[in-house]
């Protein structure tokens, strides 16, 4: 795109007092979950002209998605959501860049890219997703903005740093732990599926949008929780307090090493590029080999598909007994000639690894 098109693009953005589309340009957002929220937020950003978009989302497009999200049609249903949205945006603003990651938030985007990122936003609609996000961004102290609808309204959640009060303290410590499913979704929560439209959508994604504008532009709102209720016609700020029991506030700390192995490469590569006698781990566990309990039947090649926190036990062939699957975060306990990313491990991951005389390191992977 020409320096004049772009000029043309953005003119009445430009005129906006404290705009600096050159910084715009310059930024870097991710945005995990390209559901509803996250197609009109991202959307939104594109069209602004911020220069770097990582899309991260695992799901495929359903049906139910066509009457929320602007990206995606109805020819791309069952097809990955992160893909066609970032097809979109590309039409929509070309001099955006846009990368789709189709995985689980902790496992598609590395650390290193968290750190890097001007701001990351929350769009997942289960709790588990949020506090996840919420702890991985608290690791390297990036600013996250994050939202969620209800059937006439919603919130917006902005965290600049790991010393501020987050979502983390707003919830009991039984409610920070829990596991869910996207109930909106699956129909898994009281009374089936949650309510939601566009409408809803919108008006939180455009509230979210306006709060990420703010910080990449240097200027963020003073407060960190707004509410936001259609029925009365009000958003309005609310007071959060830190939680001295949230454990969202402790980023790692001491110095990170970038090294030469990326996530493409192999689990051996990794350890010989680690001084003798480190011990590298990853930050969710990996299946490394299943075990029957009735006749100690072990392989090292687990057997199991789909998804590993489901399908941990199966019927044992040899005595009908039950194999249960094994699982480690120790990367020595993998095979050395299997690839970082086949464990699940993330592009620009930060790898934990705990040193001989005590303490820990931290290694960055590279592109």
């Amino acid at each position: 795109m020409g320096a004049q098109t772009a000029a043309d693009r953005f003119a009445r953005q430009r005129i906006i007092p404290g705009w600096d589309q050159g910084r715009v340009s310059e930024a870097t957002a991710v945005v995990a979950g390209v559901g509803a929220l996250g197609n009109e937020v991202a959307k939104n950003l594109a069209l602004a002209g911020v220069g770097r978009l990582i899309l991260c989302d695992p799901d495929t497009v359903a049906v139910s998605n066509l009457s929320r999200t602007v990206l995606l049609g109805a020819g791309d249903v069952g097809r990955p959501k992160a893909t066609i949205a970032a097809q979109t945006l590309r039409t929509l603003a070309p001099g955006t860049i846009v990368q789709p990651r189709i995985a689980e938030l902790g496992h598609g985007i590395g650390l290193g890219e968290l750190a890097d990122a001007t701001v990351v936003v929350s769009c997942v609609d289960t709790i588990r997703a949020r506090m996840q996000l919420l702890g991985r961004c608290t690791l390297v102290g990036a600013a996250l903005v994050d939202g969620g609808t209800q059937p006439f309204g919603g919130e917006v959640r902005l965290r600049l740093s790991p010393d501020e009060a987050c979502y983390g303290c707003t919830l009991s410590a039984h409610e920070r732990g829990v596991s869910d499913l996207p109930w909106s979704c699956f129909g898994a929560g009281p009374g089936g599926p949650q309510p939601a439209s566009i409408a809803t959508t919108a008006l939180v994604a455009g509230w979210m949008s306006l709060i990420v504008l703010q910080v990449i532009l240097g200027a963020p709102p003073a407060y960190r929780l707004l509410s936001i209720d259609a029925t009365v016609g009000r958003a309005a700020p609310v007071s959060i307090t830190r939680d001295p029991e949230c454990p969202h506030h402790r980023p790692l700390t001491g110095p990170v090493v970038t090294i030469s192995v990326s996530n493409r490469d192999t689990v051996g590569e990794l350890i010989a590029e680690l001084a003798a006698g480190v011990e590298p781990y990853t930050w969710d566990r990996f299946p490394v080999g299943e075990r029957c309990g009735g006749c100690d039947n072990y392989s090292e090649n687990p057997g199991f598909v789909g998804d590993i926190d489901n399908d941990m036990i199966r019927p044992c062939g040899r005595c009908g007994g039950l194999i249960r699957m094994r699982f480690s975060q120790r990367l020595r306990d993998a095979d050395p000639s299997r690839r970082l990313s086949d464990l699940g491990v993330a592009p620009e991951e930060l790898i934990l690894a705990h040193a001989p005389g005590g303490g820990y390191t931290c290694h960055r992977l590279s592109q």
